[in-house]
């Protein structure tokens, strides 16, 4: 298989025969992107700092102690969540919920039009017969990743100043230029890590980092981790690469050592290389090879062993 085969691989999103991908990708990564953009519009949470309140669940609370010493807490209260998840399921909230690595797999194409990851096949051929193409591909990633970033950024400052005094005072031209710096702040944020992508989340980013460090120190139980199926002959996946293309971050399953959550690990266990192999095996009428598993630590170590040796 090629390596632009390899990279155009697709397989239908079937919530009967493929669930992980489809409930991730068409129903709980949008309904966290909404929530995380909507929530200052339909007041579940605002710091609104215009009228020195703090909004909850369409409640104003003025700012004094009592009220903001609940935002840290909050905080430490999500971040507490997600490192028992990550213990638990290793990197899960990074694949399902995470939104930065939702904005990375939707925001693909506008990578791949500046050449950041395999360009598709069509595009290659485009640019290579009209060589001019390749400027006008890289306008129109520039456009749309600046549209996109300004309208997050935008949604993000909501949090902290009312939609209706954003609004007006844009029409008034009387917006303070401390808020066009924020603003502008945002943006660059937002373009960085859009064309940053994947790498972004396998080098630098801290709660992936935090959550490798809770799965790997978890004391008892290793987490959720992705594994061929016991005893599964494994030699038909020497010549097939579905799973690896179906990866958002481009791991190769089918080597067990890639497969272990800890420092500096990318797998999020999104499950997509779960549905690919289950794809090309069905079509074949066979039954998929890889799958979730948690394994005890004792047992963990002996099972890579033989996985590699083998």
């Amino acid at each position: 298989m090629t390596q632009q085969n390899k990279m155009a691989f697709t397989f239908p999103r079937n919530p009967v025969k493929y669930p992980f991908h489809t409930f991730r990708g068409l129903l709980i990564q949008p309904f966290f992107w909404a929530l995380l953009l909507l929530s200052p519009v339909l007041h579940i949470f605002q710091l609104d700092v215009i009228n020195q309140q703090m909004i909850a669940w369409g409640h104003a609370f003025p700012f004094n102690q009592n009220t903001l010493m609940w935002v840290p807490l909050g905080f430490f209260g999500c971040v507490l969540v997600i490192a028992f998840v990550s213990t638990i399921w290793g990197r899960l909230f990074c694949g399902w919920v995470c939104p930065h690595n939702t904005l990375t797999e939707w925001t693909r194409p506008i990578r791949t039009l500046i050449g950041i990851g395999q360009k598709p096949f069509r595009q290659q051929h485009i640019e290579k017969r009209l060589p001019w193409m390749r400027g006008v591909n890289i306008g129109f990633s520039i456009i749309w990743a600046l549209a996109i970033t300004y309208l997050i950024s935008t949604l993000f400052l909501f949090y902290f100043v009312p939609v209706d005094w954003f609004l007006s005072n844009i029409q008034a031209g009387t917006l303070p230029m401390v808020v066009w710096f924020g603003q502008g702040l945002m943006m660059l944020i937002g373009l960085f890590m859009l064309y940053a992508g994947h790498e972004f989340c396998r080098s630098a980013c801290p709660y992936g980092l935090s959550q490798s460090l809770s799965a790997y120190l978890s004391a008892k139980w290793t987490p959720m981790e992705i594994r061929y199926k016991p005893g599964a002959d494994q030699s038909p996946c020497r010549s097939c690469h579905a799973c690896q293309s179906a990866c958002p971050v481009d791991i190769d399953p089918r080597k067990p050592e890639n497969l272990l959550v800890g420092i500096g690990e990318g797998c999020f266990n999104c499950g997509e290389c779960i549905d690919a192999c289950t794809y090309v095996r069905t079509k074949q009428n066979k039954d998929g090879l890889l799958y979730f598993q948690t394994i005890q630590r004792g047992a963990r170590e002996k099972a890579v062993a033989r996985d590699i040796a083998d």
